[in-house]
């Protein structure tokens, strides 16, 4: 009964998982290793919560054939982590931030268009 039971749940785990938010203390050991797209975003900004619906259709659509790439969605809350976004000069919402193995590489222009975003993924 024991092993159903974890298999069940590694099961649901499974079903529901999604790109990874980031916080304080999985922030720096959390994009190390691949490439990252990370998305800054604000629970109460407007544009955030227009922008949701497309980045969680491109994580969607993509995550199968970018994760044996190494490549991974990550979203940081910035009004709760105010110091992670402020260590990558985020300076408004939302902002797609691409890191290569712990590096900042930059904000994805044009990160915050469907087309965009998916292409710049793909290419990566």
């Amino acid at each position: 009964m024991k092993f159903l039971s974890t298999v069940m749940t590694a099961a649901l785990a499974s079903a529901v998982s999604a790109y990874t938010v980031l916080d304080a203390t999985s922030f720096d050991s959390g994009i190390q290793t691949g490439k990252w797209l990370v998305k800054y975003y604000s629970p109460t900004c407007p544009w955030s919560k227009r922008f949701a619906p497309v980045w969680e259709q491109v994580y969607t659509d993509l995550q199968d054939q970018l994760a044996p790439n190494d490549v991974f969605f990550a979203e940081v809350d910035c009004k709760a982590f105010r110091a992670i976004c402020d260590n990558a000069d985020i300076d408004g919402y939302p902002t797609v931030v691409y890191y290569n193995e712990g590096v900042n590489k930059g904000e994805v222009p044009g990160g915050q268009d469907y087309e965009v975003l998916a292409n710049f993924a793909q290419g990566l």
